[in-house]
């Protein structure tokens, strides 16, 4: 059954207008006419199934009952450096299916990009939630710099460095968990050291060099679905 996440409240009978994309994707690629049935989300309600319906101004959908409760999940943090378009698409759709539960992109010495459409980035992160099924949308937060980063989520995440030709090393803190993928070329020896200064677990994920969007997928693979991985730094 079709799932389109919706920017408004659901509520049995509660009309939900709909965006003339939303409305053209429905009616003219999907096909469904009146009393098309779907489930919509809005990432604080649960899933509702709910009928398609029109009047002569604007398509429009009829939540009918709350089919699953709003997900909760533990909330793991992407830090992933600006790389270049489709690599990035290529990252937070995955991690999206993942789990992560946020998505903070980074200014690095090395980043392949200055400039970032966030609205491309979150409709593709929507679209992701519509595929996978999740009912919670992660948050995207714009670009920043590494060290603005790291001092934001001083205290609030355990961060771990990705670290291509380094060791796993360092102490871990009962917090939820905070990746940090470089770009192409990796961190620069300044932002190493800034990392060490902060205290960061440095996690080194084997012999061959991985692409960012390969390492932000596995790291976050292993921490979701290998609890075992977890204790690496007990």
């Amino acid at each position: 059954m079709i799932r389109l996440f919706v920017n408004a409240p659901l509520k049995t009978g509660e009309k939900v207008v709909l965006s003339a994309p939303q409305s053209h994707y429905l009616v003219h690629v999907m096909r469904l006419t009146k009393g098309g049935q779907m489930i919509c989300f809005n990432g604080q309600d649960g899933d509702w199934h709910a009928v398609l319906n029109a009047d002569k101004k604007e398509w429009f959908l009829l939540p009918q009952k709350q089919v699953s409760a709003q997900q909760t999940r533990e909330k793991s943090i992407l830090c992933l450096a600006l790389i270049k378009r489709d690599p990035l698409a290529f990252a937070l759709q995955k991690a999206v299916e993942l789990g992560v539960g946020e998505i903070r992109l980074l200014q690095t010495d090395r980043s392949q990009a200055e400039r970032v459409n966030l609205d491309r980035l979150r409709a593709i992160i929507v679209e992701a939630c519509e595929q996978c099924e999740r009912n919670d949308v992660p948050v995207l937060i714009a670009p920043v710099s590494l060290k603005k980063a790291l001092d934001d989520l001083s205290g609030h995440a355990q961060c771990i460095y990705l670290s291509e030709r380094g060791e796993t090393k360092g102490k871990m803190a009962p917090l939820n968990p905070a990746f940090f993928i470089g770009p192409e070329g990796g961190w620069s020896e300044r932002e190493l050291a800034l990392f060490e200064e902060k205290g960061a677990f440095s996690w080194h994920l084997g012999k061959t060099i991985l692409r960012a969007e390969t390492a932000a997928t596995t790291a976050l693979a292993l921490w979701h679905y290998a609890p075992e991985i977890k204790k690496l730094a007990i």
